[in-house]
């Protein structure tokens, strides 16, 4: 099922129309129309707003493999979830530098769980890199 055919799905099954989906997401009704036919793609934002509409998560409304009933958050730090949304519309530069951060992040826990090393708190962690890259620009 592809991401249009979810949120059609989801609209149906509260009886509501285009129009009144495109009103309470604040956009206009051609572009729910869009989605719903796989012709545009909503923006990070607009399905954040989508998956806190229909109570579902992000995970479900874009994954063809997730099972269709009861989705979990796939991310539940509703914070994190507004920070990337956040990244999402930063300039493409920037969006690679926070992606090389986080790459960096990633691998250096990845091998700290491979050698048995307990994880620095995240916080001190990226607190450091944070500070680094703040330098660094």
């Amino acid at each position: 099922m592809t991401l249009g055919e979810r949120i059609r799905r989801l609209r149906h099954e509260r009886d509501w129309s285009q129009t009144q989906l495109a009103q309470k997401l604040g956009v206009h009704q051609k572009q729910i129309s869009g989605y719903e036919r796989d012709v545009h793609t909503p923006s990070t934002e607009v399905l954040i707003r989508i998956a806190e509409l229909f109570d579902v998560s992000l995970d479900f409304l874009a994954f063809d493999d997730r099972p269709d009933v009861g989705a979990r958050p796939l991310i539940a730090d509703r914070e994190l979830v507004e920070k990337l949304a956040a990244i999402d519309r930063l300039s493409e530069r920037d969006k690679e530098t926070v992606k090389a951060v986080l790459d960096t992040f990633i691998l250096k826990n990845r091998f700290q769980r491979l050698a048995g090393e307990a994880a620095e708190p995240a916080g001190e962690t990226m607190a450091a890199v944070a500070e680094s890259h703040a330098k660094a620009s």
